[in-house]
């Protein structure tokens, strides 16, 4: 009996020791969540393993998770999803240790290709395109609101003490020049709809706490009709219908990714690799 009590008065302090080691090691997990502009459609340089979710090297989570070597990354960013399937598909693949999250949505719920097909096309009329845009007006203000709130609260309740940053989208058009691509009043239009998307985003975020991350002025004068090798954003792409109208590789990097890096802050591993 006395034997065992030395035993167990000798061996008390080195657990004491040893338990702050453990308490002490951080998580730094880095979770992307989203649609076709945080997958980097349109940017090249697809891994083949994302298939038809088109999730590129040159998209925004990847640049941001290269650059700051987070302890762990998920992207499960995908191509075409809407807030429903952010919910579905995106939200249980949040690691446990998540201390980042970036969240791009909202555009295809919209139906926001919709008014692309429908005025920006060489033969469109004004009358189609009014039609397109007074659909995408009705869900802005009916629908989205509700989707994008269930959403955040979803969110912020999977990763409670994550910083959860929401990027908005980026006028896709520039005004004010002759183009091809629609008329300089619907370009201007599908822009005022973008602007109140944004918004909308950003309000809703700032109601969980989440941080914005407003890519319109890095983009400004790099939309379709800026010129040649200004252009951030592509054209219709014939072979690839579903890369039109997206960010390019340089609109990724010169765009999407100073505005979420500020927002988002370097990652605890990527500062101790310094």
């Amino acid at each position: 009996m006395r034997h065992r009590l030395l035993a167990a008065l000798l061996t008390a302090p080195l657990l004491f020791l040893a338990a702050p080691a453990a308490a002490a090691s951080p998580q730094d997990g880095y979770a992307a969540l989203g649609d076709s502009y945080a997958a980097g459609v349109a940017a090249g340089g697809y891994d083949p393993a994302s298939g038809d979710c088109h999730r590129s090297a040159h998209g925004y989570p990847e640049l941001w998770a290269a650059a700051q070597h987070p302890a762990e990354f998920v992207n499960a960013t995908c191509n075409g999803a809407t807030t429903e399937d952010v919910r579905r598909d995106q939200l249980p693949r949040v690691p446990a240790g998540a201390t980042r999250i970036t969240l791009t949505v909202g555009g295809n719920d919209l139906g926001f290709a919709d008014g692309v097909v429908a005025c920006l096309q060489p033969f469109s009329t004004d009358a189609r395109c009014d039609r397109a845009l007074d659909e995408t007006d009705r869900r802005l203000r009916e629908d989205l609101p509700g989707r994008l709130g269930t959403l955040y609260g979803e969110l912020r309740t999977a990763a409670p003490a994550a910083r959860v940053v929401v990027t908005g989208y980026p006028h896709l058009l520039h005004t004010g020049t002759i183009c091809t691509i629609g008329t300089d009043a619907r370009r201007a239009r599908f822009n005022a709809l973008t602007d109140r998307l944004d918004e909308l985003i950003q309000q809703q975020a700032g109601k969980q706490g989440f941080e914005f991350a407003d890519v319109r002025p890095a983009f400004a004068g790099h939309g379709v009709c800026s010129g040649g090798s200004q252009e951030w954003i592509t054209r219709f792409v014939l072979t690839h219908l579903f890369e039109s109208f997206h960010p390019t590789a340089r609109g990724q990097a010169d765009g999407y990714l100073p505005a979420v890096t500020a927002a988002l802050g370097q990652s605890a591993a990527g500062l101790a690799g310094r």
